[in-house]
């Protein structure tokens, strides 16, 4: 499942605020960047990597900009809406949500997003269970979600509004082996408890599955939408009076 592919229309509706936006994507590179173009938006995608740059100078319709949200080269108040998704973590917050802040017109928000496995259903806590038998901290992944606290003591996003989206993928068998081939723990373990482990794992898919069925992986993709202020930037912004600028 791509984590891009996987939001669901109603969670991209949500996320893009209002229809036929002027978007800045500043996570999410070119695959993100074609869902919003997609529904109508008009789209400027962001990223530091020169590879995911040629992506979205070969996408029809998006504006490239090769620059991080540290340091956003755009004039004041030229977005409605800012969409962060599977990157919020990987930024110098305090630096990029003051510049996230500057460019927003006022009454735009900043989008933010991840995709993260939701455990609360009873089959996929019974394989972490069985999991932990081998490694304690199986499937405790880190996905980067936990970032966003940072927007609630923002002071340039005094309002946050969250959401969250249930996802579900299939999964066959064989790609829940394959899963769990593709943990940590995996590596570790000899060709005997390999070979248990790959039984343990059959046995548990098929106490769990329905008859000529697969499956279902559940995710959750948790949404923020957070409204920005400019009463606390430290410099005056005023909008630009014709067009828009992009510095080189």
């Amino acid at each position: 499942m791509s984590k891009h592919t996987a939001i669901p229309p109603e969670a991209l509706t949500w996320l893009a605020a209002w229809p036929q936006v002027r978007v800045l994507a500043i996570h999410g590179g070119a695959p993100l960047a074609r869902r919003l173009l997609e529904d109508g938006h008009v789209v400027f995608a962001m990223t530091p990597e020169e590879t995911e740059a040629e992506r979205l100078r070969a996408l029809d319709g998006a504006l490239p900009l090769r620059a991080r949200p540290e340091a956003i080269p755009i004039d004041p108040w030229q977005f409605d809406v800012v969409i962060s998704h599977q990157g919020f973590h990987t930024m110098d917050q305090s630096a990029a949500l003051a510049e996230i802040a500057r460019v927003l017109r006022p009454g735009g928000c900043l989008s933010a997003s991840y995709i993260v496995r939701d455990d609360s259903v009873p089959w996929v806590r019974r394989l972490a269970a069985l999991l932990r038998h081998y490694d304690p901290v199986a499937m405790r992944g880190d996905y980067g979600h936990d970032s966003l606290s940072a927007l609630q003591d923002s002071k340039y996003f005094p309002e946050v509004e969250q959401r969250a989206f249930r996802i579900w993928q299939a999964i066959s068998l064989p790609q829940l082996q394959t899963l769990v081939t593709r943990q940590p723990l995996y590596a570790a373990l000899d060709e005997g408890a390999r070979s248990r482990l790959s039984t343990e794992v059959s046995n548990l898919y098929q106490h769990s599955v329905r008859p000529g069925e697969h499956l279902r992986l559940p995710f959750q993709l948790l949404c923020c939408r957070a409204w920005v202020s400019h009463d606390e930037l430290t410099a005056p912004v005023t909008a630009p009076e014709l067009g828009i600028k992009i510095k080189m």
